[in-house]
């Protein structure tokens, strides 16, 4: 188990995934999912975060911002959503691999 290494890391996982469950209710366009997955994604972050996963976080965020991109230019919603999600977890996979790296 990772060390945590503050408050701040606590913190930066909230505002980062809270911030992506919003993202998710303002796609959806419901004032009702965007305040749930909202507070989901904080508690999630928020433990993450205690875990000291800040890299892994930061990675899964700028995939799930390329898939969302590339959802975008197709010009549908749907494409949207599942296009975000795919950029995250392919993202998230390849964090995975990349904490092993640096942890040698």
């Amino acid at each position: 188990m990772a060390k945590s290494r503050g408050k701040k890391e606590i913190y930066l996982g909230m505002a980062l995934i809270g911030t992506t469950g919003l993202l998710i209710g303002l796609v959806m366009d419901s004032p009702l999912l965007m305040t749930i997955a909202g507070f989901l994604g904080m508690v999630v972050g928020g433990f993450i975060g205690w875990l000291g996963g800040r890299r892994y976080m930061v990675i899964i965020c700028i995939g799930v911002l390329i898939g969302a991109y590339l959802g975008y230019r197709t010009g549908d919603r749907d494409i949207l959503i599942i296009a975000a999600g795919t950029g995250g977890a392919i993202a998230g996979f390849m964090g995975a691999q990349i904490e092993l790296f640096f942890k040698k």
